[in-house]
């Protein structure tokens, strides 16, 4: 494969992925209400450990990537999307029939962060990051790979273990 110049997005100046071939990733909720695609050439997630994060999905953890804002579409059901935010920054989109976790915008980010359980068929994601170890169920005895903080990194040490090298 050969790789093409990096993509950056002209009002961040972030670098959001060195383009090879880009393949169309779909995803949906559980009812089939809230649709959506994008374009992405690797899928490179993050899981948080963090209680929140554990609350809000039952499970020991979230996985989630980025996608590129400008390579996003909501095929339909955005209007049956409700979202719940904190004061510290974290935010859930979900769909209001089902309940189920959808992608939404990542803070002032030309991205948004796509829940990966709901993402249909069996994509190669490939987890780069775990975040709140600090704060692990003391049940969640999984191995883990990858990098692995015990609170949260910074958003550039983030976004470079994630594949969108640049400057946030």
């Amino acid at each position: 494969m050969r790789a093409s110049n990096r993509v950056a997005d002209s009002t961040s100046g972030l670098i959001l992925a060195r383009v090879f071939k880009m393949e169309q990733v779909h995803g949906q909720c559980s009812c089939g209400t809230v649709e959506y695609e994008f374009s992405a050439e690797s899928l490179i997630a993050y899981q948080c450990h963090c209680s929140i994060c554990r609350k809000a999905t039952g499970s020991a953890f979230t996985t989630t990537l980025m996608a590129p804002e400008k390579e996003f579409t909501w095929l339909r059901g955005k209007e049956a999307i409700s979202s719940y935010a904190k004061e510290n920054g974290y935010r859930v989109n979900f769909c209001s029939h089902c309940g189920s976790p959808v992608p939404n915008k990542f803070r002032d980010y030309p991205l948004l962060s796509v829940p990966v359980g709901s993402i249909e068929g069996a994509p190669p994601v490939n987890v780069a990051v775990h975040l709140y170890l600090g704060s692990r169920a003391q049940w969640d005895h999984d191995t883990i790979g990858g990098r692995q903080f015990h609170e949260m990194p910074s958003l550039e040490e983030m976004f470079e273990f994630l594949g969108l090298h640049g400057r946030p």
